[in-house]
């Protein structure tokens, strides 16, 4: 038995306390849940009750035996005759009630006792009737009685006490080991979690280490000869799309003197007033001169031209317009106005190409850069997750282990401290 010594040695200190790790409660439980103590005090309360049933059935034999006085009046007499033989049936019926059980368990216990107490229930009720009859025949045998039937009714008192106690006991010992069983669970839980947290660590750790390098190698590619040429060809491509913005709005400029003329022509166009070979062209002058092809442009005028009168413009606005067109078709100006355009437009797609290139090395990096910022903003989510977890499990095994240090306490009498740490 030594081992069981060295798990319930008491711990030298002031409050005598003693401290049992997680592992050894159950065994410690086992011995608490021992019957041998309580089936100790139900021995002597069953023998105190055979001692009192033993006293009582004396009694019994003497009222039985016990002659009455000869000059008690006749009626008396016959009630007191008929009081005793009652007396006599129910008090022996409740000495062969009183024998013990021959199981020491407490479902055993507490059937007995309940069985006893219903029988002294019900022999009372009928003593009680006929005692005062019995009493008055054979005063000191009822007063020996009585006495007797006092005694038992607080042995079964006792008795409902330690029943009491031992099932405060088994159910204390019942809890602290669910209290355990949750503990192991959610220490075993606690592990795993630990184990997650190091890993979501670990990885947060990389990838912060990994957007370091990169965002130095994109500081490293940015002062270097690629960073340099693509800032150029960003500011050319820049000044070239603003060449381009002053080319549309020239070529917009020089049709806008048109837009009532070319209005009217597609009106009448649609009316077939006019039929119009240029009619799309004459739309998109209208609405996106910059999208007309070079080779339209001359045909579209004249046919403007060649319908001018019947348009109904007024005179000077005919003129104007006239001129104006004149204008456009010996300078070639809306030509020209196009021809830089596309020009601009494809030193533009060319440039944007090439800077797309130039930025390959500098876009892997930026994406790879996005990613891990995902990837980080994933781990540290998932790890404030984890330690949210952690903390409301450690809560709750916090609480078990000092419910179960109380229930434990409680059991033994004296102070008993859960230590996980052993």
């Amino acid at each position: 038995m030594k081992w069981l010594k060295d798990i319930f040695h008491i711990k030298k200190g002031s409050d005598n306390a003693q401290n049992l790790a997680l592992s050894e409660v159950y065994s410690w439980l086992k011995v608490q849940s021992e019957p041998s103590g309580f089936e100790d005090r139900l021995q002597h309360i069953y023998v105190s009750i055979e001692e009192a049933a033993q006293a009582l059935a004396r009694d019994l034999r003497a009222l039985g035996s016990a002659e009455p006085d000869r000059t008690t009046p006749p009626k008396l007499l016959r009630a007191g005759l008929a009081a005793r033989g009652e007396v006599l049936k129910q008090m022996e019926a409740l000495v062969e009630r009183m024998g013990p059980p021959t199981g020491r368990d407490i479902d055993s216990a507490s059937d007995h006792h309940w069985a006893m107490v219903k029988g002294l229930e019900r022999t009372i009720t009928t003593f009680g009737r006929a005692q005062r009859y019995a009493a008055a025949l054979f005063p000191k045998e009822i007063e020996s009685i009585n006495a007797e039937l006092s005694r038992i009714s607080h042995l079964l008192v006792e008795l409902e006490g330690v029943i009491g106690q031992r099932r405060a006991e088994l159910e204390e010992i019942w809890y602290a080991r669910e209290l355990a069983d949750s503990i192991n669970e959610g220490m075993s839980l606690i592990a795993g979690l630990k184990e997650r947290a190091k890993k979501e660590e670990e990885k947060l750790s990389g990838l912060q280490s990994s957007m370091t390098r990169v965002e130095e190698e994109q500081k490293r590619l940015a002062a270097g000869p690629e960073g340099k040429r693509i800032e150029e060809l960003k500011k050319d491509i820049e000044q070239k799309r603003e060449d381009l913005r002053q080319a549309e709005s020239e070529m917009a400029n020089l049709v806008s003197p048109l837009n009532k003329a070319l209005g009217r022509i597609m009106k009448q166009g649609s009316s077939d007033r006019l039929i119009l070979q240029h009619s799309n062209v004459f739309e998109m002058l209208l609405t996106a001169p910059s999208k007309v092809a070079d080779s339209d442009i001359s045909g579209s005028l004249l046919e403007l031209r060649s319908h001018l009168a019947s348009l109904g413009l007024k005179d000077r606005k005919k003129e104007k317009t006239l001129d104006h067109i004149d204008l456009l078709i010996t300078n070639r100006s809306l030509e020209n106005a196009r021809s830089r355009q596309a020009t601009l437009e494809k030193a533009i797609e060319e440039q944007d190409k090439l800077l797309s290139e130039c930025s390959r090395d500098i876009l892997m990096l930026k994406e790879k850069l996005s990613r891990n910022k995902r990837g980080l903003q994933r781990a540290k989510a998932s790890l404030d997750e984890i330690h949210q977890s952690l903390r409301s499990k450690q809560e709750k095994v916090d609480q078990d282990t000092s419910e179960l240090s109380d229930r434990l306490t409680r059991l033994s009498g004296k102070t008993v401290k859960v230590d996980l740490s052993r």
